[in-house]
C-alpha cells in the first residue's frame, strides 16, 4: 500500500469524523439563545417588580398624607386652605388639598340635637401620592370626614 492509499483511506473509513463538533455547536447556540432569553425576562420582570413597589410606595404617601392631616387640629378649615405637602424622606411624597363641601346636621348618636348651633361641617380631602424615582408612580386618595362643630 502506498503512502497516498493510507492517507485517503482512513477518511473514507469513518465518515463521522467532525460530527461531535458540529452537534456540539449546535447545542452550545441552543443554550446560549436560552440563556439569553432568561436574561430578558429577567430584566422584564424586575421592571415590572419597581413599578409596583412605587406604586404601593405612592399609595402609602397618600393614605399617610391623610393620616397626618387628620391628625391635625388645622387640617380642617371653613375657608379655603392651601394645599399641605408632607416628604416622607427618599422614597415619597404627598400634597393633601381639604375643602369644605357644607354643613348638615349632626348626625344621630353623635350626642348632638339637631337644634341648636351646632352642626357637622363636611370636609373632602384629596391627597395625591408620589413616588420618588423615575417610574412616574402616583396614587390619589378621596377622604370626606365631618366635624361637629358650632356653625
Amino acid at each position: 500500500m502506498t503512502d497516498s492509499a493510507r492517507l485517503i483511506l482512513p477518511a473514507l473509513a469513518n465518515p463521522q469524523q467532525g460530527a461531535a463538533l458540529v452537534t456540539s455547536l449546535v447545542i452550545l447556540l441552543v443554550l446560549t439563545i436560552i440563556g439569553m432569553a432568561s436574561l430578558t425576562t429577567t430584566n422584564q420582570q424586575q421592571k415590572m417588580a419597581i413599578g409596583v413597589q412605587e406604586s404601593q410606595r405612592a399609595f402609602q404617601a397618600a393614605e399617610s398624607g391623610l393620616t397626618r392631616v387628620f391628625n391635625t387640629t388645622s387640617g380642617f378649615s371653613l375657608s379655603s386652605s392651601p394645599p399641605q405637602n408632607f416628604d416622607f424622606g427618599a422614597y415619597s411624597k404627598a400634597e393633601v388639598v381639604t375643602q369644605f363641601e357644607g354643613w348638615s346636621m349632626p348626625p344621630r348618636g353623635s350626642g348632638y340635637s339637631a337644634t341648636g348651633p351646632i352642626g357637622a361641617a363636611h370636609f373632602n380631602s384629596t391627597s395625591k401620592g408620589k413616588g420618588a424615582t423615575t417610574t412616574g408612580a402616583e396614587a390619589i386618595v378621596h377622604q370626606g370626614a365631618y366635624q361637629i362643630t358650632p356653625k
